[in-house]
């Protein structure tokens, strides 16, 4: 396998029937989505059993059900993950970024050709015309769409289809334990942010008591958030290697992000948003 540019971002990414399981997240027309093959990535040798052995794990583990054969099982797998992308971050250096369970996808994106400034209340997409890809422009919330049959619906309509849901299910409250976790060490607020997708979440900052944190790992965050300037992939290994330590104290239930998160999953589907939005007053 001969790589037209050597990728600037990687995903460790498990997946049925794949041998090294890395893909591609380099935004680039040269992306070559993966997998890579053995040897392409100039990797050492026993770094490359270790993540084949890994994934061959998973699909032992997962079988044909498609179901952890245990918690344990879960989360000891979950964790080496985060190991094996610290050892793949040092190995790589400066030059590729190692994400893990999740890319912002965003990051990632093929740059595209910048059409002109859509009216308000638009968005750009991609569209294939007469086998030509190019950007069109449609209505961000186009006629016939959910939002819009959302917001077209009666107050009795919009009470009827609120009783069947879980409003506190779906909304944020503070103290409520996240669903999903970043670690950062670029803010000045805490390390840890809230990328649970639920409504009105208006204070992404997590404390380390509200995860129930030892006192050592709480330490080893603030050091780590407070490091300031040092080499690049110091930090990113160390965060890699903290991330496999949170995992290891919360379980395998809520997921633990780094280096990013995606944004699109990090937040609650337009048609939540629509119908909790008009359910509220009605409920007030």
């Amino acid at each position: 396998m001969e790589l037209d540019a050597y990728p600037t971002r990687v995903i460790l990414m498990e997946e049925y029937t794949v041998t090294l399981p890395l893909w591609d997240r380099s935004p680039s027309p040269d992306m070559w989505f993966g997998p890579f093959s053995p040897g392409a990535l100039g990797l050492p040798p026993e770094l490359e059993e270790r993540l084949i052995a890994w994934n061959q794990r998973y699909e032992y583990l997962m079988g044909t059900d498609f179901k952890w054969p245990s918690e344990q099982e879960h989360l000891d797998f979950v964790v080496d993950g985060h190991l094996l992308a610290a050892a793949l971050q040092r190995a790589f250096g400066s030059r590729v970024l190692v994400l893990y369970r999740e890319d912002d996808s965003e990051l990632s994106r093929i740059p595209q050709p910048t059409p002109a400034t859509p009216p308000t209340g638009s968005v750009h997409i991609m569209a294939r015309q007469n086998g030509v890809l190019k950007p069109i422009t449609m209505p961000a919330h186009p006629r016939g769409s959910v939002v819009q049959q959302i917001l077209q619906m009666s107050d009795a309509e919009i009470e009827a289809a609120g009783a069947r849901i879980d409003v506190a299910a779906l909304t944020w409250q503070p103290e409520r334990m996240p669903t999903r976790i970043l670690l950062r060490s670029d803010s000045a607020e805490s390390p840890l942010a809230d990328r649970s997708p639920l409504f009105a979440l208006s204070d992404d900052r997590i404390e380390p008591a509200t995860l129930g944190l030892s006192a050592t790992l709480t330490a080893r965050l603030q050091q780590w958030d407070a490091r300031g300037p040092e080499p690049r992939v110091e930090q990113l290994v160390a965060g890699h290697e903290l991330a496999a330590a949170v995992q290891r104290e919360i379980g395998p239930q809520v997921s633990v992000l780094f280096p990013e998160a995606d944004a699109a999953r990090s937040r609650p589907a337009p048609e939540l948003v629509a119908i909790l939005d008009r359910m509220n007053p009605l409920n007030r």
